[in-house]
């Protein structure tokens, strides 16, 4: 019996000194997303998918418009657009976001070499823990900034969503095979 206890202790530190800072860098949330820029060729996305421009943000959610269902995106240099998902993709479903209601913010960072791709949750995150409302979307600004219209914190969106008082933002796992290639999220 000592033995076995001595051998579950010993796996216990073993799993706990296996996890990483990396571990903890992304949220335990639900986020779903699948898009060919190969197929729709948007511009406003194409501009946030490429690494050769880095700190260009996308900001991407879902929403209808007469009954027909549309996937918005807006980048941080105020250019915008929408698509209507057709065919195979009209049929996906997606979580863009906690509850599927923020949405998302996508683009690379101009503070690494080589660029990382990062993937916010849209939601400002201290006000939805505090409140657990989702009316909380984030501003993007020029600069590669995040801002809450209800809180006013500022997030660093090339510096892993961190903010000087609070919680940084969600972060999903995902990765694109460039600008007018595919963009797969899964969390």
């Amino acid at each position: 019996m000592y033995r076995i206890t001595r051998i579950a202790i010993a796996l216990c530190a073993l799993i706990f000194a296996a996890c990483t800072d990396a571990d903890f860098e992304y949220a335990s949330e639900r986020c779903t997303f699948f898009f060919n820029n190969g197929v729709y060729q948007d511009a406003t996305l194409q501009s946030a998918l490429n690494p050769m421009s880095p700190g260009v943000f996308c900001n991407i959610y879902e929403g209808t418009e007469s009954g027909r269902r549309f996937i918005y995106f807006a980048n941080n240099q105020r250019q915008s657009s929408r698509q209507e998902p057709a065919g195979e993709d009209a049929r996906r479903t997606f979580t863009l976001g906690l509850y599927n209601k923020s949405g998302i913010i996508v683009g690379f960072s101009n503070l690494s070499s080589p660029t990382t791709l990062y993937i916010y949750d849209s939601q400002c995150p201290n006000c939805y823990y505090k409140t657990q409302t989702m009316s909380h979307r984030l501003t993007m600004d020029t600069r590669g900034f995040a801002t809450c219209p209800t809180c006013k914190r500022q997030y660093d969106l090339n510096n892993r969503g961190i903010t000087s008082n609070g919680k940084k933002l969600l972060r999903y796992r995902g990765s694109t095979t460039g600008p007018l290639g595919v963009l797969s999220v899964s969390n």
